[in-house]
């Protein structure tokens, strides 16, 4: 019988009315649970840094480099005019400017302060940090291994989201 994280016991099968035969595998509960804990991870990260989760989730976006507001609002999957609010939000925050496009003089982008940088590495750092310490003791084939399980993972992933 496999367990939640908090200890207590899981059912054997978690998805209610999964249909006989339904395919299982423990890597793949294992794997289900991590996605599973990665929104209550993502409030706790936003509550510490006195945001919201979307206000997270655009710092993730814009600490990959500049982005225009109209690309963050794709990539946030909400109207220009509600990502217009976040942005204002962080800058409020002083977790991010708008400036110029370098490249595009008539272009703006929104990319993080070194304070919205800072403060963002400073909650993740443990975590990360935490993360690297739990490849102690796999051997180097092991490693490798998970690496490309979870690279094919996220082929997967991308095939299932494809039409979204």
């Amino acid at each position: 019988m496999s367990s939640y994280r908090d200890g207590t016991a899981a059912p054997e099968n978690p998805r209610l009315g999964a249909p006989e035969g339904w395919p299982r595998s423990d890597v793949v509960e294992a794997l289900y649970a991590v996605l599973q804990a990665m929104p209550e991870l993502r409030v706790a990260i936003a509550r510490r840094l006195e945001l919201n989760p979307s206000e997270v989730d655009a710092m993730e976006h814009v600490m990959g480099g500049p982005v225009g507001p109209v690309e963050l609002s794709r990539r946030l999957h909400m109207t220009s005019a509600s990502a217009t609010v976040l942005v204002d939000r962080l800058e409020q925050a002083g977790h991010a400017v708008r400036e110029l496009d370098p490249a595009d003089g008539r272009r703006r982008v929104v990319r993080p302060t070194a304070q919205g940088a800072n403060a963002v590495f400073a909650q993740i750092r443990p975590l990360v940090a935490d993360l690297v310490d739990a490849e102690d003791g796999l051997t180097a084939r092991e490693r490798a291994a998970v690496v490309g399980y979870l690279r094919r993972v996220l082929e997967v992933l991308d095939h299932h989201t494809g039409d979204a």
